[in-house]
């Protein structure tokens, strides 16, 4: 009798889990979509949007060459200071027995501008009088004067205010461009706001201890000015300091050189235009205008030296000017955007002709939405 053997089926090992890690792939892929659009929606109106047409304006005016000169200068502007002032106060309860003078008077050194009162008690109640004298410490003016006589002043009021005659200050911040241009009395030129006319004066100290803002360094510089009848403490003014000066020669406003190569030159105006005329773009064709080679010297930004023997003072020359201006607003819908390609981003849909995948494709995404949670 044979027995029969009863092979016992193998036993298929547990299946494992899937591996976590194509979920992981799923997620970095989702948050750099994410990204993207965001990234895009950021961006996109700034770099496709259209703010405004603008449209350039050329026309050609008819100036004259002058006679003149260039210069470099460092300007400034603030508030005058006088260079000696002198405040008086009471240095005690008193009362004012004579006043000699009126504010904006002049006064001579020594000159008395008002007596004071004081009075004294001691320490065993006794009262005593003693009279001072406000004088002059130097020719001036007197600024200010307080009360009149019987009035009653406390102690640590202002009695008078006088200001000298030698002169004021005012302080100039210059670059660190510039500042190893300025030297101790170097002129300056002065313009006060309150009073008609020019005013020289000096550079009267130079501080080399800068002062930073940002990225740039700027020196105190402080320029003097004589006396001024009718100029007062606190008057605003504007200096400048010429650096550099062209000497007298032709000018030309700069719009009007034109450069090719190592060759400047400018254009004749027509023989019959009249100074001040203004030629639009289309009336003039350069190539039949007359062509002066120049040599060019200093400029200051607006004006420039030149040399040449085809102009002189009150030739008549070309000068280009070019204005732009907003014609509207273009809110018109683009599929097709100003990017190569023809579409919103260089070469696709993203940038580099769209997001490589690798082996995984998201339309297989796991059912059910992105799991809660991953393990290690």
């Amino acid at each position: 009798m044979k027995t029969k053997t009863q092979t016992k089926p193998q036993q298929q090992p547990p299946r494992k889990p899937a591996k976590k890690k194509k979920y992981v792939k799923w997620i970095i892929i989702a948050a750099v979509i994410v990204a993207v659009a965001v990234a895009a929606a950021l961006l996109l109106p700034k770099l496709l949007g259209n703010s405004g047409d603008s449209a350039r304006i050329t026309t050609y005016n008819v100036e004259e060459v002058t006679y003149g000169n260039v210069s470099t200068t460092i300007s400034g502007s603030g508030n005058l200071t006088p260079v000696s002032k002198t405040t008086f106060s009471a240095e005690y309860e008193a009362e004012i027995t004579a006043v000699n003078f009126a504010a904006g008077g002049e006064v001579a050194a020594d000159d008395v501008i008002m007596t004071v009162t004081y009075t004294v008690v001691d320490r065993f109640g006794n009262e005593s009088t003693d009279d001072a004298e406000i004088t002059a410490p130097y020719d001036g003016i007197i600024l200010e004067l307080s009360g009149a006589v019987g009035d009653t002043v406390s102690q640590g009021d202002t009695l008078c205010m006088v200001m000298g005659k030698d002169g004021y200050t005012m302080d100039i911040s210059v670059d660190e461009l510039n500042i190893s241009y300025v030297e101790l009395g170097q002129s300056v030129q002065f313009s006060i706001d309150a009073v008609t006319g020019a005013y020289t004066g000096t550079v009267s100290s130079i501080s080399y201890n800068g002062s930073t803002s940002g990225s740039v360094t700027s020196y105190k510089i402080k320029a003097k000015l004589d006396y001024i009848e009718g100029v007062y403490p606190g008057m605003s003014a504007s200096a400048n300091i010429v650096i550099e000066d062209s000497g007298n020669g032709l000018l030309v406003p700069v719009d009007a050189v034109y450069t090719s190569g190592d060759t400047n030159y400018v254009y004749l105006a027509p023989s019959d235009a009249e100074t001040g005329t203004e030629y639009d773009e289309s009336a003039i064709d350069l190539n039949k205008m007359t062509k002066v080679t120049v040599t060019t010297g200093m400029s200051d930004g607006s004006y420039t030296l030149v040399e040449s023997d085809s102009l002189s003072e009150g030739s008549r020359i070309l000068v280009k000017k070019v204005t732009s201006t907003a014609t509207g607003s273009d809110t018109s819908s683009r599929s097709d955007r100003d990017f190569p390609g023809g579409s919103d981003f260089p070469g696709g849909n993203f940038p580099g002709g769209g997001l490589d995948f690798g082996d995984f494709d998201p339309s297989n995404r796991p059912s059910g939405g992105i799991p809660s949670g991953f393990g290690g």
